[in-house]
């Protein structure tokens, strides 16, 4: 078996599904399932339990032509890609790093901004 996109823990998106309405969900995978036999594939393929992870989506699945969503439930890795970074990445990639500190309600004077004020005191 190749190496698996995702792991326990991880955010992914659903990528190549076979129903369009399962393109771009965003899961957490819960759990691992296991080798399943999964429609469109001729070998099983590694599962995960995966749980949508925003308040609007559904995993669709096609049971005898009868389209049922859930918010929870089984996605192949192979339709998985994560979005988080793998465990310990980020402290790994910029631990000596500097956290970068902005003030956002801080704005530009111009002096022609400063110049009207000092005459009409505005």
């Amino acid at each position: 078996m190749d190496k698996l996109n995702c792991s326990v823990g991880d955010l992914a998106i659903t990528v190549r599904c076979n129903l369009p309405e399962n393109q771009g969900n965003i899961v957490r995978v819960r759990a691992p399932i296991g080798m399943e036999e999964w429609v469109g594939s001729e070998e099983p393929l590694f599962t995960w339990e995966c749980e949508i992870a925003t308040e609007h989506g559904w995993l669709a699945y096609n049971y005898d032509g009868y389209l049922e969503t859930s918010k929870v439930g089984p996605v192949p890795d192979k339709y998985l890609r994560r979005i988080t970074p793998p465990q310990g990445y980020l402290l790994e990639e910029f631990a000596d790093s500097e956290q970068l500190q902005m003030d956002f309600h801080q704005t530009e004077v111009s002096e022609k901004d400063i110049a009207k004020e000092l005459v009409h005191g505005e």
